[in-house]
């Protein structure tokens, strides 16, 4: 028997040892050069396998609270597991400025969900769309909610007139308890539509009502997180088939209405914000900027969807609030009866001279706000804020309802005082740095002025003609409110007894 080749057997050990000195040399020089540089994330709760944080975030309807008392131990700035997705919530004002402010750029894109592809889609909306179509978009409806006269006498004289509806609607009810929301979404979503389709409509028109009631179950049973939003197997279940169908619904409704607007457009008769992006999609513009006129119907809807859901709601929570402080209201109708007394409609200057009554709605807003969240944004590029990193694409969550009801920034948050907003001889509001309800930067409520002219102009009629009050027989009311999408006061009986 052949003796092995004891020096081959020595240079093949060699070569042997020296391949995996190598490569595990190699390895670990790659590891190194492209492993993720050390980040340092912001702080946040332990998480559970597969939902992460998500137990913590089912509040019920107080979500936003939840979430506050939440950065009282982790601070303005939290990382938050959903779902396996890693979310940031900003409640510190500082931090909500230096993003939004300071570095707009970097956190002005939306999230975009599968969820919300599929129900609505993004292509053409003012809230959800991104780039360079989404600004050119967001410019042409900003200017044309100018031009159908936001902040002007025009348009304040369509919400004077939509009032006389709503007030002759309570004086129906001859000072019996009843439930308010339905004439008030009626009302303020009139508003809406005259400036985007042309027309008000009659508050008990079935295709009207059947809209209105479409919105309102929208932004109450959808809010976030959703869990359907991250199983898309869900969609088929019988409740989202239902939301699908009501929405394609509400799409052809709206769709309907540019394809009617399409057919009488006059180029030299512009009536509304339909007819500014059928006039503006023939003027020349980049091609990535340009709306096509099959998705006009996309912003319209988020105007008509926000625009109602919010004002109504603001008004609502004025009406049941005032109930419930009896001296508030007396004093403000005091101030309206001084100087408009009880025949002559109010007016946008009026408002300069009513500091007491613009107080009392300032006080609504921070007291109860609507968006107790804004929609989220997501990081566009890796960035550092207060120290920390933000990841690109991570979603930017905004608890304003932290901002508003936060010590550092108002002395007991958690009571109703319009004082808050008055200057020390009472002549004047004065607008404190925390005071945000429509949000900050780029991503702003396109409809914010339109919003402030509605809440005074229904409220300041309203308060001319009855004082509100809470139906003795009914339970104490639940001014906790319910969050969906917005924050609502749920529904509630109230008795407008004639002044």
């Amino acid at each position: 028997m052949a003796s092995p080749n004891v020096s081959a057997l020595f240079f093949d050990y060699i070569s042997l040892q020296s391949f995996l000195i190598f490569g595990m040399s190699f390895l670990i020089i790659y590891h190194l050069f492209t492993r993720e540089k050390p980040v340092k994330l912001p702080p946040g709760p332990p998480c559970l396998p597969l939902i992460g944080n998500v137990h913590r975030l089912l509040g019920g309807r107080q979500r936003h609270i939840v979430m506050a008392k939440m950065s009282d131990k982790f601070g303005g700035i939290m990382n938050i597991n959903v779902f396996g997705k890693r979310v940031v919530l900003l409640t510190d004002l500082q931090l909500i400025r230096e993003a939004f402010l300071d570095k707009t750029d970097r956190f002005s894109d939306r999230v975009q969900s599968q969820f919300g592809e599929y129900i609505w889609g993004f292509k053409g909306s003012l809230v959800f769309g991104n780039g360079k179509g989404w600004k050119y978009h967001r410019r042409t409806t900003l200017r044309a909610l100018r031009n159908f006269g936001m902040g002007k006498r025009s348009l304040e004289n369509k919400i004077n007139e939509e009032a006389r509806y709503l007030a002759r609607s309570f004086e129906d009810e001859s000072g019996r308890p009843f439930n308010p929301q339905p004439s008030v979404q009626n009302a303020v979503s009139n508003v809406i539509c005259s400036i985007s389709f042309g027309n008000r409509y009659e508050y008990d028109d079935p295709e009207f009502r059947s809209l209105l009631d479409y919105i309102k179950m929208f932004m109450s049973k959808l809010a976030v997180p959703s869990i359907v939003s991250k199983i898309p197997k869900l969609w088929v279940t019988p409740f989202y088939k239902s939301l699908k169908k009501q929405t394609d619904e509400c799409i052809s409704f709206l769709r309907g209405v540019v394809e009617h607007h399409k057919a009488t457009f006059d180029s030299n008769d512009i009536r509304d914000i339909i007819d500014v992006h059928l006039q503006d999609n023939d003027d020349e513009c980049g091609a990535e900027e340009k709306l096509p006129r099959s998705l006009i119907w996309r912003g319209i809807f988020d105007l008509f969807a926000a625009g109602t859901d919010t004002t109504s709601n603001a008004i609502l929570w004025a009406m049941l609030v005032l109930t419930q402080y009896p001296h508030v209201q007396e004093k403000a109708q005091q101030e309206i009866d001084d100087l408009i007394g009880r025949e002559r409609p109010p007016s946008l200057p009026d408002r300069l001279h009513l500091p007491y009554v613009d107080a009392t709605l300032m006080e609504i807003q921070r007291f109860r706000p609507v968006g107790c969240f804004v929609p989220p944004r997501a990081a566009s590029v890796d960035t550092e804020l207060r120290g920390y990193t933000i990841l690109k694409g991570t979603p930017v969550w905004v608890n304003l309802y932290a901002v508003l009801h936060s010590p550092k920034h108002w002395k007991d948050p958690e009571e109703f005082i319009p004082e808050r907003f008055l200057s020390a001889d009472g002549k004047r509001t004065e607008t404190p740095e925390a005071f945000i309800p429509f949000g900050l930067g780029s991503r702003i409520c396109i409809g914010e002025q339109l919003a402030r002219m509605e809440l005074f102009l229904f409220m300041t009629n309203l308060l001319q003609r009855f004082t509100f009050e809470f139906p003795k027989e009914d339970p104490k009311p639940n001014l906790a409110g319910e969050l969906g999408i917005t924050l609502s006061p749920g529904r509630f009986r109230i008795c407008a007894v004639n002044r």
